[in-house]
């Protein structure tokens, strides 16, 4: 019983104490008005004044958080003396700020479940504790300014939280934006009272706040205000005239943002959907996809009160990208029927429908492509006899469009846009090519499109949810033929049509392998030879004697998106030798490489290392070094396989008879 009541004791008098401390801290910090504490003293009042102040003067001027200036400098947290704050001081004032944080983010607020910020987006990566951030634009009379809210586990991130607000707070967004999170702990001179944790987290708070700024509706459609350079044939309207766009509708998300952007911005819209699926000859293998987009491109229409146009584009699309897609295959190519379809339907045969049936009606044809066009103040306007006779317009006083990357690496689609002439750009609007895919979904979210949870589509766009390998089952069927080791000459396995494999290729050959080779794997495809109905594999493919075939080789019918190829004087005097950056195929990835012209719009290229597959058929598309501009493309020829397979069978000749001997 003794004990007992010893630790009774012990367990009141620390509670009475933390009750003390909680008392004299609320006094301290501003939660209890001092009347109601009993016994306050000078010292806690002169205290508190001093945070106040402090706070205020670096709301004031937050790019001095110690003032150097003699009348300037911070009374000492001690209450006496001058000077510079030391590390201690520093970190308690930091502790005092993060007492003082009343500004919680309530995930469950209405306020927070009406933004369109996720829970998820505001958790801070790379700190010392667990920080949440939410930065809410408030408007003022003449600009806008930046709230700031945030949880946080730690007291010292709760006041680095709270006194990265109060240095936002009298900046306008763009000045936020404009901020260097890696300096900011230097611009409020904490740096040297903080580890490296630390001052990674606040940066990291920082570059949370204005990725979240970035996002915001608002902002998105300020930014969308003026998607091209302010020239005068694009603007909204011209003599009172408004400018009227063909908008591509697929009932995809992109395509769906771009409409409302384009009415946002002023123009008149009409959009249109193509029918380009080939129902008649594939309906067995799935389920029809263009109904399911047609109506949800009417849901899209009926929202934004425009009418929604139907135009079958089924047979052009036969006749100009599925006959050569198929006669490539058949040829042992990798074809890309993507670029055909931009070059030769989209903006080939819808522009044709348009200076045939709709002659003048239009003044621009826009889709939801993530690709950026560039215009100087000289560009023109092509008419309507010049896409039927495809080209014309007064080239001579009009400056050629740029083609442009998007800034989303992964979503730019400037590779599949390669083919394009200066009369199709000349005539195109891509309103959603200067965001990046998140923003273009929190542009769903705030137009509240129906449509806003669709998954991006995949695969190519006449198929929908037919394999590709399907496809060419129906039309060109089964050939079977033998898989030649490309060094020993050797047997190893049966395929079923050279078509059904391209260069490169490892995941799905080894099915087609005898057991003996899927042991001594793994093969990749290297090359075909249609002709022998041959399809080559190697498993030494990342072996030095691949390196040539991998790196070197021949690209033919390249087309200058200008025109013409850049100007260019290299060192040595040569003009026909270039040095591009290279997309082998669509994705985020370049590559550094040099392009020798040759005759007949042909050339040699070589990489600065070696390729993953360089497909025959495929297209490799050139981009300036200098910055993002998309200058043309050219497809990658098979000679260079045929070189290396006539070396590989001499280096086998060789070998036999050195065995021989």
């Amino acid at each position: 019983r003794r004990m007992v009541a010893n630790e009774s004791s012990a367990v009141f008098t620390v509670l009475l104490s933390c009750l003390v401390l909680s008392l004299n801290l609320s006094f301290t910090l501003g939660f209890l008005p001092s009347q109601q504490v009993t016994g306050a003293s000078p010292h806690h009042l002169d205290h508190l004044q001093q945070s106040n102040a402090y706070v205020r003067r670096l709301s004031n001027d937050g790019t001095r958080l110690f003032q150097t200036k003699e009348e300037d400098k911070e009374p000492s947290t001690e209450g006496g003396g001058g000077g510079e704050e030391t590390m201690e001081q520093i970190q308690q004032r930091l502790a005092q700020l993060g007492m003082a944080w009343k500004h919680e983010i309530d995930f469950h607020s209405e306020e927070f479940r009406n933004s369109n910020i996720d829970k998820k987006s505001t958790r801070v990566p790379g700190c010392v504790a667990t920080v949440h951030v939410w930065a809410i634009i408030e408007d003022d009379d003449n600009s806008s300014l930046v709230s700031i809210r945030g949880n946080s586990d730690a007291i010292v991130s709760k006041g680095l939280l709270n006194l990265l607000s109060q240095y936002l707070s009298t900046k306008t967004v763009e000045e936020v934006l404009a901020l260097d999170a890696s300096t900011i702990t230097d611009q409020l001179r904490v740096r040297k009272a903080l580890s490296q944790g630390r001052n990674d987290g606040i940066a990291n708070m920082l570059q949370v706040i204005q990725r979240q700024l970035s996002s915001s509706p608002e902002l998105l459609l300020e930014e969308t205000a003026d998607v091209e350079p302010s020239t005068d044939h694009l603007k909204t309207k011209v003599n009172g005239q408004t400018k009227k766009v063909a908008l591509l509708l697929s009932g995809g998300v992109d395509s769906s943002v771009a409409l409302h952007l384009l009415l946002r911005q002023g123009y008149s819209v009409t959009p249109f959907y193509l029918k380009i699926w080939l129902e008649d000859e594939m309906a067995h293998l799935g389920e029809c996809p263009w109904e399911d987009d047609v109506d949800t491109c009417q849901q899209v229409c009926n929202q934004a009160g425009v009418e929604l146009e139907i135009i079958s584009l089924q047979d052009q699309y036969h006749e100009r990208v599925m006959q050569h897609t198929l006669t490539e295959a058949a040829q042992g190519r990798t074809p890309n029927p993507d670029i055909l379809c931009n070059s030769r339907v989209k903006f080939g045969c819808f522009l044709d429908y348009l200076a045939d049936k709709r002659a003048g009606e239009f003044d621009f044809i826009a889709s939801g492509h993530y690709a950026q066009l560039q215009r100087t103040k000289e560009a023109s306007v092509f008419n309507d006899e010049d896409a039927a006779d495809g080209g014309g317009g007064d080239k001579d006083n009009a400056e050629p469009v740029r083609l442009r990357r998007a800034p989303d690496p992964v979503k730019d689609q400037s590779y599949f846009l390669c083919a394009l002439q200066q009369f199709q750009l000349q005539k195109l609007l891509f309103p959603i090519g200067h965001l990046e895919k998140w923003q273009v979904r929190e542009l769903a979210e705030e137009f509240q499109l129906p449509n806003r949870h669709r998954p991006d589509s995949q695969g190519l766009c006449f198929l929908g949810k037919v394999k590709f390998s399907d496809f060419l089952n129906i039309h060109l069927g089964i050939k079977e033929g033998e898989i030649i080791d490309a060094f020993s000459g050797e047997a190893i396995g049966r395929h079923k049509g050279v078509w059904y494999h391209t260069v490169g290729q490892r995941k799905g050959i080894g099915k087609s392998l005898f057991p003996l080779a899927t042991a001594k794997g793994p093969w990749y495809v290297v090359a075909k030879d249609p002709k022998k109905n041959i399809v080559y594999a190697s498993n030494q493919y990342d072996e030095d004697v691949f390196a040539q075939a991998r790196s070197e080789f021949h690209v033919e019918n390249i087309h200058w998106i200008a025109g013409e190829p850049p100007s260019n004087n290299n060192d040595d005097g040569t003009t026909s030798t270039f040095q591009f950056d290279m997309k082998i195929r669509h994705g985020p990835r370049l590559v550094v490489g040099n392009l020798e012209l040759l005759e007949d719009n042909d050339g040699i290229i070589k990489l600065a290392q070696k390729d993953g597959g360089l497909a025959p058929g495929q297209y490799v598309v050139f981009y300036d070094s200098d910055d993002a501009n998309c200058l043309g493309g050219g497809i990658i020829s098979e000679r260079h396989w045929a070189k290396f397979l006539l070396d590989a069978k001499e280096r086998r000749t060789s070998m036999n008879e050195t065995v021989s001997a």
